[in-house]
């Protein structure tokens, strides 16, 4: 078991720290270009493979951390539902019904793990713990975006229309999410919980500019190029 966790571990940091370094370049470079598909394909693999590891090593024997596993099933969800928007808007241009069982697991996945946040964080509340803040957040994070997926996929919404919103919010939450990780492991102060909401508030500001930059109606389905 202790040889497993080891592995899970170096599979994790790894994981961590490529999805770090991409998800930075992917956000830093001209979006559509090659550096941006490239990196931000590398930083969905990479993410997928920290966050798997995070949720198999949180619930090991010795090694439980209720929060260590939230968090890595926020971004599954997140990194999920952000790429596959890409995905939606290419097969929307040839099929006017394109969403399959992965974009119903995906919203349901989403809906269950945000009230389960919630549901912790009530807890935490009922014994006097400020860290209950931070599942409150993520939860209703995951309840807002769960019921944008639901939006598109009744046709409420369209996906022409807001499948390049919902890739930037959901991406850069994502990566939020690493440099979140990045801070609370490698940083300590006596009111640990800032550190977890610190990187939303600054990245929501970063999110915002993006959204007016780049997901207007006009340039919504010019950014992305065909790889």
């Amino acid at each position: 078991m202790h040889t497993l966790y080891k592995i899970l571990l170096a599979l994790h940091v790894a994981g961590g720290a490529i999805g770090l370094v991409c998800g930075t370049i992917a956000t830093a470079v001209v979006k559509g270009r090659k550096a941006h598909l490239l990196n931000g394909k590398l930083f969905f693999w990479a993410m997928l493979l920290a966050s798997i590891s995070a949720l198999v090593i949180s619930r090991m024997p010795g090694h439980e951390n209720i929060f260590l596993f939230a968090i890595g099933g926020f971004t599954i969800y997140m990194i999920g539902t952000g790429y596959r928007m890409v995905l939606l808007k290419r097969h929307n241009m040839h099929n006017h019904n394109p969403y399959t069982r992965v974009d119903y697991s995906l919203f349901f996945f989403g809906t269950g793990f945000g009230l389960f946040l919630l549901v912790l964080a009530a807890t935490r509340v009922a014994k006097g713990d400020m860290f209950s803040l931070v599942p409150a957040v993520f939860g209703l994070i995951c309840l807002a975006y769960a019921r944008a997926d639901y939006a598109i996929i009744s046709g409420k919404k369209t996906i022409k229309q807001f499948w390049l919103y919902n890739h930037i919010i959901r991406m850069m939450g994502a990566l939020i999410a690493s440099y979140t990780a990045f801070l609370v492991v490698n940083i300590q102060i006596p009111m640990q919980w800032i550190l977890w909401l610190l990187p939303t508030v600054l990245g929501s500001v970063l999110i915002a500019r993006f959204i007016r930059k780049y997901a207007r109606p006009k340039t919504a389905s010019a950014v992305i190029r065909k790889e």
